[in-house]
């Protein structure tokens, strides 16, 4: 057989096919053993033989082995015992084991290698799609509390907006009703619809933050335009320093934007400003949801949302993470909580409670020396607190400036996709 590498592009993604066509002597080929150099396969490829020398069916999987490298473009695979020698520029690892799938079998089979982590790269390209999109709800919140009141916006539309706003735990109930925020936050809407019944009490989807956003979303004319001029400046800060919701980032400290008054706008404009940062909330809520779906198994529980919160004379969003340490052996489990903070007196803050056993840890990182100074006065009391609820303040840390995010970007490419 002889064997050509082929490269097209389609919508802009290379794709890659080996062409394979029998040759009249048969199967016999010189093969230098001694010459193995590693390669790899690219995957989601795709092979086309001229001529199956078995038969094969639409859907069949066929087992494939990486047999040796021949020269520096020739590698020799293995097919149901029989030996092919594809003329190819990328990589293999000899001795490596594929899986194809049968995906055409008219005048040339077509088989398509298939990604061991096919769902991970689904994940993974929606999640570069979604990044771009996405904004924490800080905005949609200060407009929605302006909106609340607004007399030139539909009744329905109106509604809307009261509900969301009077569905968010205050600060006061936070201690008793975290479990319940956490649930309704948005993340586990599509988790609810899937459970729901008829008959079911639907008040929790309809207290779901991304049901609500949804809704609202599809409320609002379809016909209205972004208007850029009215929107706030979006410019990343440093990656270091971004509230992005990706693995290796942190709780960041929200900054407070600067109040866009829009009751001078018309409703038309009004409506336009309010789905554009519905559309951006909800980017947020799946990149998030896709983030905590991305976690193995083997590394334990991990979320990681915005949380908005009612206090006195606002609501303010805390973006929250929980983690779990899987156990050593002989070790228990730790749960850490970490969130994030921007207080007008004390500044920007982040702190971690972790719990193991009845051991408590807690860091705090803040932006001001005059904060550390505050905090401190506080350790004698936060551990006699703890005491009483039967756990023991085992480590107590305060520590001069942020923590940056540790985002693994190499495989997302986020410089292409800067928001």
């Amino acid at each position: 057989m002889n064997y050509k590498a082929i490269h097209h592009f389609a919508d802009n993604k290379e794709e890659k096919y080996i062409l394979i066509q029998n040759e009249p002597k048969g199967w016999c080929m010189a093969i230098e053993m001694n010459k193995s150099p590693s390669v790899r396969l690219t995957p989601v490829q795709e092979i086309k033989l001229a001529k199956p020398a078995t038969e094969l069916y639409v859907g069949q999987i066929l087992k494939t082995v990486v047999v040796t490298a021949l020269t520096n473009d020739q590698v020799l695979i293995n097919i149901n015992g029989q030996n092919l020698n594809a003329q190819s520029s990328h990589h293999f690892i000899p001795g490596e084991l594929l899986e194809v799938k049968v995906i055409a079998n008219a005048d040339q089979t077509v088989l398509e290698v298939q990604h061991p982590h096919l769902s991970s790269s689904i994940l993974q390209n929606t999640l570069l799609l979604t990044l771009p999109k996405q904004a924490p709800p800080t905005s949609l919140i200060n407009t929605l509390s302006q909106l609340a009141h607004f007399e030139n916006l539909p009744e329905s539309i109106q509604q809307q907006i009261a509900g969301i706003l009077n569905n968010f735990v205050s600060i006061a109930e936070l201690p008793q009703q975290l479990g319940y925020a956490i649930n309704q936050s948005g993340l586990f809407f599509e988790s609810a619809l899937l459970k729901w019944q008829r008959g079911m009490n639907p008040r929790l989807l309809r207290t779901d933050f991304k049901g609500q956003c949804l809704r609202l979303l599809k409320s609002l004319p379809a016909v209205n335009k972004k208007n850029s001029s009215l929107l706030p400046n979006r410019e990343s800060p440093l990656l270091e320093q971004d509230p992005l919701p990706l693995p290796g980032a942190i709780p960041q400290p929200l900054p407070k934007d600067s109040v866009l008054y829009l009751l001078e706008q018309s409703p038309e404009e009004l409506q336009s400003i309010l789905a554009e940062q519905l559309t951006q909330v909800l980017a947020r809520i799946t990149a998030s949801q896709i983030n905590h779906l991305s976690q193995g198994s083997k590394e334990g529980y991990f979320i990681m949302l915005d949380l908005p919160i009612r206090t006195l004379d606002s609501i303010d969003v805390i973006p929250l993470m929980i983690k779990q340490h899987q156990a050593e052996p002989m070790q228990p489990s730790k749960w850490c909580l970490s969130f994030a903070l921007s207080l007008s007196r004390l500044g920007d803050m982040q702190a971690t409670v972790a719990l193991y056993s009845n051991n408590v840890d807690i860091k705090i990182n803040a932006q001001k020396p005059d904060t550390i100074d505050i905090l401190n006065e506080y350790q004698q009391e936060i551990g006699a607190l703890l005491s009483k609820s039967g756990l023991n303040l085992h480590h107590w840390k305060l520590q001069l400036g942020l923590e940056n995010n540790h985002i693994d970007v190499p495989n997302l490419r986020l410089l292409d996709i800067r928001i």
